[in-house]
């Protein structure tokens, strides 16, 4: 491949994959075995709770799993007599206050200079 040539990122085929991975798969067996746990037990639960429930999960999920992740990162860096970066927390939801002072520090400062605050003292 020449190095001018750009690949096309995955998009559809990317999607449908991810679409047809096993976490989708389990989340529709999931929606059908309550539907199906359901009709046995007969108690039912009205469609917008599991719909509620659902969209509260995967959020849920994704949380945990960051957290968990962090925590395996954090341990194995211990272990390896190492420490992990400093998360660098925003006043605004995902950063944009940070990316905003970044731009504009870019735009009239010198690059990274709005980030010297958020940044411990060295110690070695």
């Amino acid at each position: 491949m020449n190095a001018l040539e750009l690949k096309l990122p995955p998009g559809p085929s990317y999607i449908v994959g991810q679409l047809l991975s096993w976490k989708a798969a389990g989340y529709v067996l999931f929606v059908a075995s309550v539907r199906s746990g359901a009709d046995a037990v007969g108690v039912y639960a009205p469609v917008w709770a599991i719909i509620a429930s659902s969209a509260i999960a995967i959020p849920t999920a994704l949380y945990v799993k960051s957290g968990l992740r962090y925590w395996r990162d954090e341990r194995t860096a211990a272990a390896l007599g190492a420490r992990l970066a400093p998360k660098v927390s925003g006043k605004k939801p995902l950063g944009l206050d940070l990316v905003a002072a970044m731009l504009e520090g870019q735009k009239s400062g010198y690059i990274g200079e709005s980030q010297v605050p958020q940044c411990p003292p060295f110690k070695a």
